[in-house]
């Protein structure tokens, strides 16, 4: 199984130096991939632009596949997109990998509503099209990219079974937040196949990436309480339109947790995160002593997932232990 790095928003804007020593260190460990989430810094979260982030790590990185995690059709023109994702896999000697989704946080942040699937559907066509140098129309317009991409893969971020369906069709492989516990990874598997068989594919043939947030501690309650405000967001991602693989008893807080969310209260003091239950603690992260995190990755080794994503709290610091950790107690485990 790989173990590559989903790294988002901070607690400041550190210095750019700190974030590419971090990089260059995780490459060091053998995390791969890495890549950056494309979000805004409204309220508060601190985030670097991620094809900025790219190109740089592009230059002190050798081996690890680079990429987005992930960017959206609104907030970028899809043309930029492409030309910005074939600079990229330029600079970077073939290594970058174009992750996309119908927008989150993103998008909420700028008063718009996540895409709809049918917008994700031409939007993976259009930049199939424009990265491959084919002509397409789009929103009335002729497009033709210079860019002769063809294995630039394009990943799809998706969720909800409808989502997961056309990344099975569709896309080159997909990113996932759904959860972690058996339960729903063989559910969106089961969602991928379907897409997977719209298109003539062999079943399981398209890879899926799982995507969750990881902390850890010597004090297993402690550091619990201390995520609720990181995991608030992977919650709200998953809950806000439907209760997807929820058991039936874990639904009332489901909801509750929805129902009181507020989706400009963002960052290490969000007042969500006292809606937090730890049953989306253990559904979206990895979450307790280092001896639980072990388990939990020896867990997901068992049921074959072949790439694990780790998302990480704000501080840079708590994420340099992570690495750390990871690279000493997990990677030569399950390597």
């Amino acid at each position: 199984m790989r173990v590559g790095l989903h790294i988002g928003p901070m607690q400041d804007f550190r210095p750019i130096d700190e974030i590419l020593d971090f990089v260059k260190r995780a490459e060091g460990l053998g995390f791969d991939p890495i890549l950056f989430a494309d979000s805004v810094s409204l309220s508060r979260f601190h985030v670097h632009d991620p094809y900025t982030l790219l190109a740089l790590a592009s230059r002190i990185t050798a081996k690890a596949t680079i990429g987005t995690c992930v960017t959206n059709p609104l907030t970028r023109h899809l043309s930029v997109t492409a030309n910005a994702a074939g600079s990229i896999d330029d600079i970077s000697g073939g290594r970058m990998l174009l992750g996309v989704g119908t927008g989150d946080t993103a998008v909420h942040l700028i008063g718009k509503k996540s895409v709809r699937l049918s917008t994700m559907r031409e939007s993976l066509t259009v930049l199939k099209k424009l990265l491959c140098g084919e002509s397409i129309d789009f929103e009335g317009q002729a497009l033709a990219s210079n860019w002769r991409k063809p294995d630039l893969p394009v990943y799809l971020a998706a969720g909800g079974p409808k989502t997961l369906a056309l990344g099975g069709e569709l896309a080159d492989g997909l990113i996932t937040l759904a959860g972690l516990s058996p339960e729903t990874i063989e559910w969106v598997r089961g969602c991928v196949a379907e897409g997977e068989a719209a298109a003539g594919k062999p079943k399981g043939s398209v890879p899926v990436w799982i995507d969750g947030l990881l902390s850890f501690g010597e004090d297993r309650e402690k550091v619990r309480r201390a995520i609720k405000p990181r995991i608030t967001s992977f919650a709200n991602q998953n809950f806000r339109v439907a209760f997807h693989a929820v058991p039936e008893e874990f639904l009332p807080e489901a909801r509750a947790f929805r129902e009181n969310y507020d989706e400009t209260d963002l960052g290490p003091g969000t007042k969500n995160a006292k809606y937090v239950t730890d049953f989306m603690i253990d559904r979206f992260g990895i979450v307790g002593t280092t001896s639980d995190v072990v388990s939990r990755f020896e867990g997901l080794a068992e049921m074959n997932v072949e790439t694990f994503l780790v998302a990480m709290p704000f501080s840079l610091e708590e994420r340099i232990a992570i690495i750390e950790m990871l690279g000493r107690e997990v990677l030569p485990r399950i390597g």
